[in-house]
């Protein structure tokens, strides 16, 4: 099975990457992602709490940030 990997801090911030398997870390360049959320075939990888990588996903798509 493939998996939809959202990661959410970090240098890949916001990138979203197909994944063959969802292990509970993982390592890019200098920081370590750990898995908060399995839905289905979507993954959430975050360098922050499940609170605060919440609020981050809520104002990305919800359109009170920029980034």
């Amino acid at each position: 099975m493939r998996f939809r990997a959202l990661f959410i801090g970090g240098p890949v911030d916001g990138q979203e990457r197909v994944l063959d398997a969802c292990p509970p870390t993982i390592d890019c360049t200098t920081v370590r992602y750990s898995r908060l959320h399995v839905l289905g075939a979507t993954v959430i990888y975050s360098l922050h709490s499940l609170e605060e990588t919440l609020n981050c996903v809520w104002n990305r798509y919800a359109g009170e940030n920029d980034a």
